[in-house]
């Protein structure tokens, strides 16, 4: 099961207990269903906020080679499996070049069709050059 299925299932049963409470409590029905909406609402947004803080820090694709794509404006190419698992090829729409994602390694398609490694994760989950690992190891 999804967990954007329990969504709705979350919001019915703190709006139920809401209005338990409310009436219970002497408050009212509404007013116990408001607070309780507010409540649901809360680590809905909590986790939505972590989620956004955590792809600023590890975005889904680095950087293009060019400078001037980030990873929101990729295109997609295409899409296969591969032995190593899936292999998906992005373009970058500034330059032209090619690139493929294959686990946590990013690599660029040369015009002849060699694959050139660019980027991997880090242990920290930040994109590095491979250039640069290379000389750090």
């Amino acid at each position: 099961m999804k967990i954007e299925h329990l969504y709705p299932i979350w919001f019915i049963l703190c709006a139920a207990a809401g209005a338990l409470i409310g009436h219970f409590s002497g408050h009212g029905i509404i007013p116990g269903m408001t607070t309780a909406m507010m409540i649901a609402v809360a680590p809905i947004f909590l986790l939505i906020l972590t989620h956004l803080l955590w792809m600023r820090w590890r975005p889904i694709l680095p950087i293009c080679r060019c400078g001037r794509c980030n990873h929101r404006e990729y295109r997609y190419v295409e899409s296969t499996d591969g032995n190593t698992g899936r292999i998906v090829r992005f373009s970058c729409p500034q330059c032209g070049r090619i690139y493929e994602l294959s686990r946590n390694q990013f690599y660029e398609i040369a015009a002849d069709g060699s694959i050139e490694p660019y980027m991997n994760h880090t242990k920290w989950g930040r994109w590095k050059n491979v250039n640069s690992l290379l000389t750090t190891a």
